[in-house]
């Protein structure tokens, strides 16, 4: 009995022989005559080097197990200078329809391996079986230059039996990683943040006019876009409180005719509103102020034309000193012959010409269609609030780059972020996100962006701020990667 037992346990200890083959192979090599199919993703250590992540297929072609045996895999690293060994786990794999259990094969199996790897399996008459392990392994200095190796050996029962089948083939080097690993980091939604906005507000638009014009000229200017701002005035999502209206005209001709085609500006934009709503006569406010001087003045003090600005000192004085508004016309078109003047004209003056508004209305809810309406007029007109409901649905990037011009909103600066790193953009995207705030949402998208730039170190100085989050472990394997990449391949 005890000869007999002897035999057994010499055959179990084939689990422990080392014989590598000649050479590290592919990462999918072929065993016992290719019957046996394995597949290295990657054998490696983990970011903070205290495991080995082993990541592997198998799979056993149907015709490998016999009746009445079972297939024994031994995935395992070893060094062949110092003989050190580590096994990842045995696999057990019995014939169709059988269920190889024996105490004393599990026994011998206990021995060399922790009882939660050994693992046990039944094979489907005809069907390849295909394994997948993905495990961590306590990691030691003398992996970083081992063989990731495969032992088979077959099983039998009546009598125990474990004997060599196809012996310890090497599959591959460690660390192995056949090409860099795909970093692949895990994002966390940034959710916007509204701000207390008074509902009170104002929308504003101009309509332009020719030269001794009164009537409305749609295609003139930016009229159109005026216009189709006006047509918004139904909107279910706001009531209108007052309409204010100012009609202006450019300083040529008299100061008397400049008055009244104010006045009938003003009036004909009064009429477009009129013709298309029914709001009571008292919301209306409506005056023609006569001659619109600030564009002028404006004009002259800050244009690099050399015409004016060669005339300037004497151009601001003849305005400083003409109250009266027809003198003070006919005292600029005396300077430098008219020169100045006629560049004043033909800039300045078309833009002089038109009648304003300013409607005040109460917002009873967010319409995008009116909002992108407002934002082609004028995107001053629309709130951080606006901003941020338009972007949450479409961060279209000529409204974005106007809203981080115009507020600096944190929300805001969390869509643009997203906008950048969706674009590859990683430095902008972090620029962004650096003003963001630092909820740990936000602190994972940098450490994200880190991540997909190579930078191992601030990935992990941001990480470490989101321990809290689902996604963080998640990441700390994406960490892994980018700390190996950069071991390997740079």
């Amino acid at each position: 009995m005890m000869k007999k037992m002897g035999k057994f346990l010499l055959m179990a200890a084939v689990l422990l022989v080392t014989t590598f083959s000649a050479n590290a192979k592919a990462d999918k090599v072929e065993l016992c005559e290719g019957k046996i199919v394995v597949a290295v993703k990657d054998i490696a250590p983990n970011a903070d080097l205290t495991g080995l992540v082993t990541n592997y297929t198998i799979t056993v072609a149907p015709d490998v197990i016999e009746q009445c045996t079972a297939l024994i895999l031994t995935p395992a690293v070893r060094d062949a200078d110092t003989k050190a060994k580590k096994v990842v786990e045995i696999l057990v794999i019995s014939a169709p329809g059988e269920r190889y259990r024996s105490m004393w094969v599990e026994e011998q199996l206990y021995k060399v391996c922790d009882p939660n790897r050994v693992k046990f399996y039944t094979a489907k008459k005809g069907e390849y079986l295909t394994i997948e392990t993905n495990t961590l392994l306590p990691y030691e200095e003398w992996m970083d230059d081992a063989k990731f190796t495969v032992t088979t050996q077959k099983g039998t029962y009546n009598p125990d039996c474990i004997e060599n089948l196809c012996g310890t083939e090497e599959v591959c080097d460690v660390p192995y990683l056949s090409k860099p690993l795909v970093v692949d980091p895990l994002w966390t939604s940034v959710t916007p943040v509204l701000v207390d906005i008074d509902p009170i507000r104002a929308l504003k638009t101009k309509l332009y006019y020719p030269v001794n014009v009164s009537r409305s000229v749609e295609s003139y200017l930016e009229n159109q876009d005026a216009l189709a701002l006006l047509g918004t005035l139904n909107q279910p999502n706001f009531t209108v409180a007052s309409i204010q209206i100012g009609g202006w005209a450019s300083p040529e001709a008299t100061v008397a005719y400049n008055q009244r085609l104010s006045e009938r500006r003003a009036a004909t934009l009064k009429g477009i509103i009129a013709g298309k709503y029914d709001f009571p006569e008292s919301i209306y406010l409506v005056s023609g102020n006569g001659e619109y001087w600030d564009d002028v003045i404006d004009f002259i003090a800050t244009t690099d034309d050399p015409t004016v600005k060669a005339s300037k000192d004497e151009l601001e004085a003849a305005i400083a000193n003409n109250a009266n508004l027809d003198a003070r016309e006919a005292a600029i078109k005396r300077i430098d012959r008219g020169r100045p003047y006629r560049v004043i004209f033909d800039q300045v003056y078309p833009r002089s010409r038109f009648a304003d508004c300013t409607v005040s209305y109460q917002l009873k809810g967010f319409n995008r269609e009116h909002a992108m309406v407002l934002f082609r007029n004028d995107p001053y007109q629309l709130t951080e609030n606006d901003y941020i409901q338009l972007l949450a649905v479409d961060p279209d990037p000529e409204v974005l780059e106007k809203a981080v011009e115009i507020y600096d909103n944190e929300s805001l600066y969390a869509i643009a972020a997203k906008a950048e790193a969706d674009a590859g953009n990683y430095d902008q995207a972090i620029a962004y996100y650096e003003k963001a705030g630092d909820s740990d949402e936000v602190m994972n998208n940098i450490a994200c962006c880190y991540l997909l730039k190579g930078d191992s170190k601030n990935a992990q100085k941001y990480l470490e701020k989101t321990k809290g989050l689902d996604v963080y472990e998640g990441n700390q394997n994406e960490l892994r990667k980018v700390v190996l990449n950069n071991k390997y391949f740079n």
